[in-house]
Formats: C-alpha cells, structure tokens, sequence
C-alpha cells in the first residue's frame, strides 16, 4: 500500500481509504461482526483511514463496537466523522453523541455539506486546541459549494477537506486542488470511482476499454482504472471508495500497491470519457 501525508496533519494515510456511507449501515450484531470484518480487512491490506458520519446510519456505532473487537490493531486506525448542524448548540450535541457511540476518540471531525460552517468550523478548532480531535475537516458533494468550500479554506481553520472528484467530475482539480496545495490541506475525495448521481454513467464508458494493458498497475476492472486515473492524477489525494466486500478491499488495496500511469495515458483515459 502506498502511503501519503495528509497535509498539515502530518499522518501518514493509505492512498486508498475506506469511505463507510451505506456499507458500514445497519442495525444488530451481524452487521456489528459484518463491519469489524470489513475493517479487519481493511487494516490487513494497510487501508488506515475509515470516514463516517452520523448520516450514514449505524455507521459510528458499527465502528465503536468493533474498534475494542479489533484489539492491538485498533491503534493502526484513523477515525474522521463529520457534523452537520447549522447552530453550535447543535453541533455540540452531535459531536458529544459521536464521541459516544465511537468510543470517545475522533481523530478528524469535518464540517458535513458545509453545514453552519461559519459557526461550527470556530467550534472544531476549539475541539482541536483542547485536544479532544486532532484535525479539522470541510467537506461537501455539491460542486456548487465549492465557493464556500474555498472560503473556509482560507480561513486557515480547516486541516483537511473533502471534496468529489473523478474522471469525469474535474471541477475540484482546477479550483481547490491547487488552492490545498497552496496552504498544504489535506485532500480526500469522495466518489473516486464515478460521480454520485450518474453512477452508472463513467462505469459504462470504460466498459469497452481493454484493462489487459492495465493489468502491470494492478488494474482489473473499470472501478479499479478510475481509482488508478485518480492516484496517478492527484498525488497528494487520499481516496475513499466504499464497499462491503472484503475481496473487493483487497483488489482497491492491490491499485495503490503500483506505479502511477503514464501522462500520455492519463490524457487517452480522459479523452475517451469526454473529460
């Protein structure tokens, strides 16, 4: 797996994460076991990073249960939440029932869709000086909150931000890639492998593409070229694709295990999707 600093934080993040919207759901201890499976699987391949939020379900809790489950292992992961309330008084709630159900450690805490960012983005950094997160987070999956998304940035109070980014959704690398660069952010993307409402869309026009060439960078299907598009693209991105197969986890880990493609073939891949 390789390894990449997430910004200012200075952790030392698998190039692959795991994103826990919808496969981390589910109420009962099947899924409890099912979850502490999928970050076992997860920690065996070097995956270091599970994203939650309280919108996901029983994501939060899913992880709570299964961090004591995991023993020794548990310290190898880094837990990033999100919050979404517009005043602080909601926020504050939020926070302290994630805590809770997480176990009381939250390693990155983000502003989720950008939500009160102006009140809550203050109430983070305080968190953060307390000591009780260690990272600060904005994130939204509407390109059209990339203004305010920019905004927070520069505020100087948000460590890490998460933002959609693929193949065929390029807004974020000509608009907040180089502004995270620039104040060394942390980048984490969400739907690395085809854009949240056309999920259907990037996946069929890879469909044809012959992934035998593909096979040396650890390429075997059309999910595993976007995610190889994307970590040869932005090499300070942290991608969070999300899934609840434990085979599927190793074959996302296997993408990041080689080198980046070639510039030329970066640019066929884009042409041949119209990007």
């Amino acid at each position: 797996m390789e390894y990449r600093t997430l910004g200012r934080t200075g952790w030392r993040v698998s190039a692959v994460a795991c994103g826990t919207y919808s496969t981390f759901d589910g109420a009962g201890r099947p899924h409890r076991e099912r979850v502490r499976g999928l970050m076992q699987a997860n920690l065996d391949v070097g995956v270091n990073l599970f994203d939650s939020a309280p919108m996901y379900g029983a994501s939060e809790a899913n992880i709570g249960a299964a961090l004591p489950a995991l023993g020794a292992r548990a310290a190898e992961a880094l837990i990033a939440t999100k919050v979404l309330q517009h005043d602080r008084a909601g926020a504050e709630r939020q926070i302290a029932h994630s805590f809770d159900v997480i176990g009381g450690r939250i390693d990155l805490l983000q502003i989720h869709n950008m939500a009160g960012w102006r009140t809550v983005l203050p109430l983070l950094d305080e968190l953060k000086a307390a000591g009780r997160i260690r990272a600060t987070g904005v994130t939204d999956y509407r390109t059209s909150a990339f203004a305010d998304i920019e905004a927070a940035m520069e505020t100087g109070l948000a460590d890490v931000v998460q933002l959609p980014y693929n193949i065929m959704e390029r807004e974020a690398e000509r608009r907040l890639l180089p502004l995270a660069r620039e104040r060394n952010i942390g980048v984490l993307v969400m739907t690395p492998i085809c854009p949240l409402f056309q999920r259907g869309g990037l996946l069929q026009r890879l469909r044809g593409v012959d992934l035998a060439p593909y096979a040396e960078f650890g390429v075997r299907d059309a999910g595993g070229l976007c995610l190889k598009w994307l970590l040869s693209k932005a090499p300070e991105a942290i991608l969070l694709p999300a899934t609840s197969r434990a085979e599927r986890v190793a074959g996302n880990a296997a993408v990041a295990d080689t080198p980046p493609l070639p510039p030329d073939e970066l640019t066929r891949l884009e042409r041949l999707v119209g990007s």
